[in-house]
Protein backbone atom coordinates (compact mmCIF):
# COMPACT_ATOMS: atom_id res chain seq x y z
CA UNK A 1 0.00 0.00 0.00
CA UNK A 2 1.10 3.53 -0.72
CA UNK A 3 0.18 6.71 1.10
CA UNK A 4 -1.63 9.69 -0.34
CA UNK A 5 -3.97 12.51 0.59
CA UNK A 6 -7.59 11.69 1.40
CA UNK A 7 -10.07 12.70 0.12
CA UNK A 8 -8.69 12.98 -3.40
CA UNK A 9 -8.84 16.59 -4.59
CA UNK A 10 -9.07 16.69 -8.40
CA UNK A 11 -8.39 20.44 -8.27
CA UNK A 12 -4.73 19.63 -7.49
CA UNK A 13 -2.31 18.18 -10.04
CA UNK A 14 -1.70 15.12 -7.84
CA UNK A 15 -5.38 14.49 -7.21
CA UNK A 16 -6.30 14.86 -10.88
CA UNK A 17 -3.47 12.52 -11.90
CA UNK A 18 -4.61 9.91 -9.34
CA UNK A 19 -8.20 10.19 -10.58
CA UNK A 20 -7.12 9.75 -14.20
CA UNK A 21 -5.01 6.71 -13.26
CA UNK A 22 -7.90 5.07 -11.48
CA UNK A 23 -5.95 4.35 -8.29
CA UNK A 24 -8.72 5.80 -6.12
CA UNK A 25 -9.69 3.05 -3.66
CA UNK A 26 -8.58 4.29 -0.25
CA UNK A 27 -8.08 2.09 2.79
CA UNK A 28 -6.74 2.73 6.27
CA UNK A 29 -7.84 6.37 6.31
CA UNK A 30 -6.10 8.27 9.12
CA UNK A 31 -6.10 12.05 9.55
CA UNK A 32 -6.27 13.21 5.93
CA UNK A 33 -4.08 10.40 4.56
CA UNK A 34 -4.97 7.00 3.20
CA UNK A 35 -3.34 3.94 1.70
CA UNK A 36 -3.85 3.39 -2.02
CA UNK A 37 -3.23 0.18 -3.93
CA UNK A 38 -0.52 1.18 -6.41
CA UNK A 39 0.97 4.69 -6.32
CA UNK A 40 1.79 7.16 -3.55
CA UNK A 41 1.37 10.91 -3.87
CA UNK A 42 5.16 11.28 -3.77
CA UNK A 43 5.48 8.94 -6.78
CA UNK A 44 2.77 10.86 -8.64
CA UNK A 45 4.59 14.13 -7.98
CA UNK A 46 7.81 12.54 -9.27
CA UNK A 47 6.09 11.35 -12.49
CA UNK A 48 4.68 14.83 -13.08
CA UNK A 49 8.02 16.55 -12.34
CA UNK A 50 9.97 14.18 -14.60
CA UNK A 51 7.57 14.73 -17.51
CA UNK A 52 6.54 18.38 -17.32
CA UNK A 53 6.30 18.66 -21.10
CA UNK A 54 4.16 15.56 -21.67
CA UNK A 55 1.30 14.49 -19.41
CA UNK A 56 0.73 11.42 -21.60
CA UNK A 57 4.31 10.27 -20.97
CA UNK A 58 3.85 10.72 -17.22
CA UNK A 59 0.56 8.80 -17.34
CA UNK A 60 2.06 6.02 -19.50
CA UNK A 61 4.99 5.65 -17.11
CA UNK A 62 2.67 5.45 -14.11
CA UNK A 63 0.37 2.92 -15.79
CA UNK A 64 3.37 0.86 -16.83
CA UNK A 65 4.51 0.78 -13.20
CA UNK A 66 1.00 -0.27 -12.12
CA UNK A 67 0.97 -3.02 -14.77
CA UNK A 68 4.34 -4.28 -13.56
CA UNK A 69 2.99 -4.49 -10.01
CA UNK A 70 -0.05 -6.38 -11.31
CA UNK A 71 2.15 -8.80 -13.26
CA UNK A 72 4.25 -9.53 -10.16
CA UNK A 73 1.10 -10.22 -8.13
CA UNK A 74 -0.74 -12.03 -10.97
CA UNK A 75 -2.34 -15.37 -10.28
CA UNK A 76 -4.14 -18.01 -12.25
CA UNK A 77 -6.69 -19.50 -9.86
CA UNK A 78 -8.92 -22.44 -10.71
CA UNK A 79 -11.49 -24.08 -8.48
CA UNK A 80 -13.58 -26.80 -10.12
CA UNK A 81 -14.91 -25.17 -13.31
CA UNK A 82 -14.33 -21.54 -12.20
CA UNK A 83 -11.13 -19.92 -13.40
CA UNK A 84 -9.85 -16.46 -12.47
CA UNK A 85 -6.97 -14.91 -14.40
CA UNK A 86 -5.59 -11.75 -12.86
CA UNK A 87 -2.94 -11.69 -15.58
CA UNK A 88 -5.50 -10.28 -18.03
CA UNK A 89 -5.93 -7.16 -15.90
CA UNK A 90 -2.19 -6.53 -16.06
CA UNK A 91 -2.17 -7.03 -19.84
CA UNK A 92 -4.97 -4.49 -20.28
CA UNK A 93 -3.15 -1.97 -18.09
CA UNK A 94 0.06 -2.46 -20.08
CA UNK A 95 -1.82 -2.02 -23.38
CA UNK A 96 -3.28 1.22 -22.07
CA UNK A 97 0.19 2.41 -20.99
CA UNK A 98 1.58 1.64 -24.45
CA UNK A 99 -1.31 3.50 -26.10
CA UNK A 100 -0.66 6.59 -23.96
CA UNK A 101 3.05 6.42 -24.71
CA UNK A 102 2.22 6.26 -28.42
CA UNK A 103 0.11 9.41 -28.08
CA UNK A 104 2.95 11.14 -26.25
CA UNK A 105 5.54 10.15 -28.86
CA UNK A 106 3.26 11.25 -31.70
CA UNK A 107 2.74 14.60 -30.00
CA UNK A 108 6.48 15.03 -29.48
CA UNK A 109 7.17 14.14 -33.10
CA UNK A 110 4.50 16.53 -34.41
CA UNK A 111 5.95 19.36 -32.35
CA UNK A 112 9.50 18.68 -33.48
CA UNK A 113 8.87 18.51 -37.24
CA UNK A 114 8.49 21.46 -39.54
CA UNK A 115 8.96 22.04 -43.25
CA UNK A 116 11.63 24.58 -44.10
CA UNK A 117 11.87 25.86 -47.67
CA UNK A 118 15.31 25.34 -49.14
CA UNK A 119 15.01 27.70 -52.10
CA UNK A 120 17.23 30.69 -52.57
CA UNK A 121 15.11 33.66 -53.67
CA UNK A 122 18.06 35.45 -55.27
CA UNK A 123 18.11 32.88 -58.10
CA UNK A 124 14.87 32.30 -59.98
CA UNK A 125 13.61 28.75 -60.02
CA UNK A 126 11.58 27.23 -62.80
CA UNK A 127 7.89 27.07 -61.78
CA UNK A 128 6.09 23.78 -62.24
CA UNK A 129 4.51 23.40 -65.64
CA UNK A 130 6.81 25.81 -67.49
CA UNK A 131 8.69 24.65 -70.58
CA UNK A 132 12.31 23.56 -70.38
CA UNK A 133 14.54 25.47 -71.05
CA UNK A 134 13.06 28.31 -69.07
CA UNK A 135 14.00 31.91 -69.84
CA UNK A 136 13.85 32.96 -66.21
CA UNK A 137 11.24 35.66 -66.80
CA UNK A 138 8.01 35.42 -64.87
Amino acid sequence: MTTGAYPIDPATATGLFRSELGDVVATNIVGGNADYEYISDAQIDAFIAANLDSRNTAMATAKSMMATQMIVAAQDIQVDDIRIKTVERAKLMLEQANMLLGYALAGDAAGAFSVVPLTNKSFPTRPYGTPDPWSGVM
